[in-house]
This record gives C-alpha cells, structure tokens and sequence, in this order.
C-alpha cells in the first residue's frame, strides 16, 4: 500500500510538471487588473469599446503564472462626489469644485458620472470571466489581492494606489513589497482614467511599468491614443500582447523553441 502511494505520488508530480506553469517565470512581476467591472462594460457607464480587452486578460491568467496579481475595484458608496446624482441640476458629464478633504483651500475639478460600482451589486462586481479565474487561482497558484477603492464619498480615486488626493493609500505598494514585487504588467479600464492613474502612481513608487496596450480600453480611439502618448512620457513601457509574450513566453513555448 505504501509503495502505491509512493508510485501515485510519482504520477502527480509528473502531471504537475507537464502543467504550463512555473512558480519563476515572472519573478517579481505582479498583473494588475484595473477595474474590469461590469458597469463599465455593460452597465451604468456601459463601453461597447471594453469587452474587446476581454480575451487578452483571460490569456494572462490562462496561460501565465504570477507571484501576485492585483484587482482593482471602484467601490463607490451611495452619494459619492463623483455622481451627478449627488449634484442638483447636474448631469453626466458635468464638472464640479471638489474642495480638498486635507487642505479646504485647494480645489480639484471633478467630473461627475452616472451612479455606478455601488457595493453589493451587479455592477461593481468584477466581469464574471475573469472573476472565475481569480478564484481558480486564490490560494493555489497566485495570491490575489481585491483593491476596493474609491470608498469615501468626498474623494474620488483613480489610481489603486491612493485617492485623486492622496488623502488615503491603499494597502497595495505594501502588498507589492512584501512579496517582492518590481514589475507591473497593466490591464483594464479606463486607459485614460483609472489604469492612468494606477500607471503613473506605480512609476512614482519606483516600479517599473509594462501596459499591454491591447488589454486596455477607454470610450474613443483618439482618448485612448492620447493617453498612451502621456504614460510613455512618464517612462510606461507600452506593449501588445504578442510582443510582450514573444518576450516572457511560457515554458511550454520555451520548450518548442529548444527543440
């Protein structure tokens, strides 16, 4: 019965190293998940322009495997600052002086949208794809880590990092240092928005940043190629998905290539 055992023990093992994963592939190389929510998809703050980015993502987690991934998630309670609801006579669209929670005598301009990723509903939570996913992975192959953002109704928040003032920082730079992390690989939404705000804060904090410009969307060509041209400045590494895996493949492919 032991030498059973044993010999299955074997077998596992085996079938486990055929799996096209390995724990170094991308050492200190976190994904970011930015906000992929069903109301910026389908819902309130529908895109027809964001499904597109849909299969790229589930390629990363497919077919790669990470020492940490980051999800991002608006997470907005009812009469935050950012929705024209919260505003009499404003509409979407429309902009308004938002006074800094720290400092009352400096302003921020805020655009106000339609109530969306309102907690406990259809429409914050993460696109049902890649939610799947993520919970394949959890505690198994990758730590995730569920970034709620935007939760004070004074301040928005862009970035994962912190709130468009940085009233409040998130707990993802000391998640990202505990386990290591140098490298962010950037996907989700908006291009010009929140994965903007979460690029350019990543390079201010020191890490070296790739966005896989083909897993990002926002509402119109011309936003999206504006915002790209100002990530570039700030030293963002811009890659399609094709170009950056020919450069990190898997060790499947590194085996074709070897024979």
């Amino acid at each position: 019965m032991r030498v059973n055992s044993i010999y299955c023990l074997l077998a596992l093992s085996s079938a486990a190293i055929a799996v096209p994963f390995s724990s170094k592939l991308h050492r200190k190389t976190a994904l970011a998940i930015i906000d992929v929510q069903n109301d910026f998809i389908t819902g309130s703050l529908a895109n027809p322009r964001a499904p597109v980015i849909l299969p790229k993502i589930y390629q990363l987690l497919d077919d790669h495997e990470w020492p940490f991934i980051v999800a991002s998630q608006d997470w907005h309670p009812p009469g935050h600052v950012s929705f024209f609801s919260s505003h009499p006579g404003k509409v979407a669209g429309d902009t308004v002086n938002d006074t800094f929670v720290d400092t009352p005598t400096k302003i921020e301009i805020q655009t106000l949208y339609a109530d969306h990723c309102i907690p406990e509903t259809w429409g914050a939570e993460i696109e049902r794809g890649i939610q799947t996913r993520l919970h394949s992975l959890e505690g198994y192959r990758a730590p995730v880590n569920y970034i709620k953002k935007a939760q004070d109704h004074r301040v928005d928040s862009y970035s994962a990092f912190a709130d468009n003032q940085y009233h409040r920082f998130t707990t993802l730079h000391s998640e990202l240092s505990l386990h290591g992390i140098e490298t962010l690989v950037m996907t989700g939404l908006l291009t010009n928005a929140c994965v903007r705000g979460t690029s350019i804060d990543g390079i201010k904090l020191g890490y070296e940043v790739i966005l896989i410009e083909d897993a990002t969307e926002t509402t119109s060509a011309e936003d999206k190629a504006a915002a790209i041209e100002e990530l570039e400045g700030w030293g963002v590494q811009v890659m399609n998905l094709t170009d950056w895996e020919a450069a990190n493949p898997t060790p499947s492919k590194l085996r074709n290539m070897e024979l």
